[in-house]
């Protein structure tokens, strides 16, 4: 990214986070930035796209943070889940996201409304996806169910405890609503009771299509790889923590990289990856490089 236009969505971050979006005018950006108006125009066409690349920022770097939490870790520990959980709302706190955000959905710009909205599908999805992690195989239909209750009950709990003074820890909240998915999980799998099947949540995304939020088959292939490996090798085998590291080495690059990615050093990476014989044949490997290949970063001969 060119080092202006990080400048300039630094410091509109810092507006946003002072003065609230619609607090915020443009004239505002450019004396706290010290840019014309002519040089804001040519970054970004509107307000509503320049929150969205703050947003972008703040979203792609709180994700790799809170997925290299996972890094060494049992993907099953829910205890290490929670730890998501916690870094996920101390980082929302931090930034001010859920009154950016309050104040974005009563805006009368339905396009911004609508990436908001769906970026909040892309954290149910995550929290699906964990939740196909922690719990066994033959509770995964009732899954898409829990990670909707877990979200809603969070997102309600966090308001309640804001209007009393946060008199709860963030820890506590997420606590309490694992254990009562835990428990709703275990009712329903017994009555077998579902709303909501799994494919929803692909259809859930498909209807996302917001490929600067970051790209959602990348994601997905690079989530099916660290489970992959996760599942070949012992987890005391230190080519866990090698082989994860590199997906995530490979990961940063793209994001933080976008425009000048150092295509050798990802080359180089999945070199490393391929040399693996546990899972350079398998499916989930082919379908990364696949993807790769699609976005234009690893060309496949």
């Amino acid at each position: 990214m060119n080092k202006k236009k990080r400048y300039v969505i630094d410091k509109a971050h810092e507006l946003f986070s002072e003065k609230g979006y619609h607090g915020t005018s443009i004239q505002d950006i450019l004396d706290h930035s010290s840019i014309s108006k002519g040089s804001f125009y040519n970054y970004f066409p509107s307000k509503g796209e320049l929150f969205k690349a703050v947003f972008n920022l703040l979203q792609e770097d709180m994700r790799m943070k809170r997925d290299e939490l996972l890094i060494g870790e049992d993907i099953r520990d829910k205890e290490v889940f929670i730890k998501q959980i916690v870094f996920i709302m101390e980082m929302n706190r931090k930034n001010k996201i859920i009154q950016l955000i309050e104040e974005v959905l009563v805006s009368n710009e339905p396009e911004l409304i609508k990436y908001i909205k769906q970026t909040k599908d892309f954290f149910t999805t995550w929290i699906y996806e964990r939740f196909l992690d922690i719990f066994s195989e033959n509770q995964a239909k009732y899954l898409v169910d829990c990670a909707v209750l877990f979200t809603g009950m969070m997102q309600n709990i966090l308001y309640t405890s804001n209007r009393q003074n946060g008199m709860l820890t963030v820890q506590q909240m997420a606590t309490y609503c694992l254990h009562r998915v835990m428990t709703i999980l275990d009712d329903v799998s017994q009555k077998d009771i579902q709303l909501f099947a799994p494919e929803k949540m692909s259809t859930l995304l498909s209807q996302s299509n917001n490929q600067n939020y970051f790209n959602n088959e990348f994601s997905f292939a690079t989530l099916s790889m660290k489970k992959l490996i996760e599942k070949q090798f012992d987890l005391e085998d230190p080519k866990i923590t090698t082989y994860v590291e590199l997906l995530y080495f490979i990961q940063k690059e793209i994001l933080i990289n976008k425009e000048k990615p150092r295509q050798f050093l990802i080359e180089s990476a999945l070199t490393t990856l391929k040399s693996s014989s546990e899972l350079h044949q398998s499916k989930e490997y082919i379908e990364y490089e696949r993807t790769l290949a699609q976005m234009n970063y690893f060309p496949i001969v």
